[in-house]
């Protein structure tokens, strides 16, 4: 009975797609071919004519656009870099004059800083991301119709009824809501579900699910078949992944996206690599150098700038997402992928010498017993906070060394100090800042300065 009501959800999204243009049939399509070579002459050309499509839209109906580009070529190289903060500033110039008048979707998102960002989509777009969504979830190994455990902030933007919840077959638990009680649900209905298991999540919803699960069920072995589990929005811990392999011998992957845009990359099943495949097909993506517009080298930590191909009602060309990676070759197939995300510019550490550090090294904070929740806190460009909430408190041994530990992760004259908290709170988006950076918002310190700090800093040792 299970597989039959799956294979009906299946068949009649599809039938929907077809009576409504199938739009998203045709997307679909086209991301198998771009995505199984994204270097084949066939993948090229579509890309290449997506590309060239909408910088031409954005000239002739953008008014920001039609002013910064006029007269020049449309070579992506002329578009200048923009970001969230231009765009709320100049919202209207950034919204085409063919679709003013159309009826779009309203996208909203406060992201960590909690000034609300707004922007929208046209029809083709959510297609679009609807077939982005499908073709990435069948990836980790997804299949439509089937059930998805679906955890985030379930606020008014996104909350579902629950008739369209059975029919896409999909059950709902919200991460400002996942105390014992929500949890101790969640771990009732996986275990006698019969079919096929699903679970798209934050990461630190997955974090919580296996903290929970080593506190009340450290021997419980979840026997349902879980096809596939997705975690997005925030960094993964491989010790979630080693959670999710011992209770329900399923594979983690990590998803890249925003909400503005879409689905830009995710990590790949039955592999040892940890290396993200780029979404090649929807999305011009560069990684640029952290302080100058130019091509960050291979290897090297930039910042992600992407070009939207399918956004025709506010076409987001050379957009700063404010995030960090490392792309590289893979040197088995030759394709460009991203060999590490690293989050948000403002998530990241900078050392005593105000270099940028992957915020990554935080996972070490874990190899301590006892640790419910954790944070940590820049707050000068020498002084880092360790927020801890505990079973028990670490013994004055353990304090010493985690000190130790970090103050060598941020360099010389680092200051780091450990803080007991009862918790540590959601963000608005319901989900949970490992790394504030108060630092980054400062003024940078000119070399002169390091120099100098760094040459007492001696002296005094």
């Amino acid at each position: 009975m299970t597989k039959t009501l799956e294979h009906i959800r299946k068949s009649a999204f599809w039938v929907l797609d077809a009576l409504q243009g199938g739009g998203v049939r045709k997307h679909f399509n086209e991301l198998k071919i771009v995505q199984a070579n994204p270097n084949s002459t066939k993948s090229l050309e579509i890309r290449t004519k997506n590309l060239n499509k909408v910088l031409e839209h954005a000239v002739k109906t953008v008014p920001f656009y039609s002013k910064e580009v006029n007269g020049a070529d449309l070579n992506i190289k002329n578009f200048p870099i923009i970001d969230k903060q231009l765009i709320r500033d100049n919202f209207e110039s950034f919204r085409s004059s063919s679709f003013k008048d159309k009826h779009n979707h309203e996208v909203r998102t406060s992201g960590s800083t909690g000034n609300p960002f707004i922007l929208y989509h046209d029809k083709n777009k959510r297609d679009r991301n609807t077939a982005d969504t499908l073709f990435f979830a069948k990836r980790a190994g997804f299949e439509l119709g089937t059930k998805l455990y679906y955890l985030r902030l379930w606020d008014k933007q996104y909350q579902k009824n629950k008739l369209l919840s059975f029919v896409q077959n999909i059950s709902t638990y919200s991460v400002d809501e996942l105390d014992d009680i929500r949890l101790e649900m969640l771990v009732k209905e996986l275990l006698k579900d019969t079919g096929s298991v699903n679970i798209l999540a934050y990461s630190s919803a997955l974090d919580t699910i296996c903290s929970y699960l080593d506190k009340n069920h450290p021997e419980q072995k979840f026997r349902c078949r879980m096809d596939s589990v997705i975690a997005m929005a925030e960094a993964l811990a491989p010790d979630v992944k080693e959670g999710f392999k011992k209770y329900f011998n399923a594979q983690v992957v990590s998803r890249y996206s925003n909400s503005e845009n879409g689905i830009f990359a995710q990590q790949g099943i039955n592999t040892a690599k940890d290396s993200f495949e780029i979404n090649w097909a929807s999305y011009h993506i560069e990684i640029l150098d952290l302080n100058e517009d130019r091509p960050a080298k291979y290897g090297e930590v930039g910042r992600v700038v992407i070009t939207d191909y399918f956004n025709y009602a506010m076409p987001m060309i050379r957009y700063d997402t404010g995030d960090v990676a490392i792309m590289d070759v893979d040197q088995d197939n030759g394709n460009l992928v991203l060999s590490k995300i690293d989050g948000r510019k403002m998530d990241m550490f900078t050392n005593t010498k105000g270099e940028y550090i992957s915020s990554h090294i935080i996972h070490h904070v874990l190899q301590y017993d006892g640790i419910e929740q954790f944070q940590f806190i820049e707050e000068l460009n020498n002084e880092y906070v360790i927020k801890l909430k505990m079973t028990r408190p670490l013994g004055s041994t353990e304090e010493d060394e985690l000190v130790r530990i970090y103050s060598e992760y941020f360099g010389h004259g680092a200051k780091v100090t450990i803080e007991y908290v009862d918790h540590i709170p959601l963000l608005p988006s319901g989900k949970r800042k490992l790394v504030i950076n108060n630092a980054i918002q400062k003024p940078a310190r000119t070399k002169k300065e390091i120099i100098e700090e760094t040459d007492t800093m001696d002296l005094v040792s």
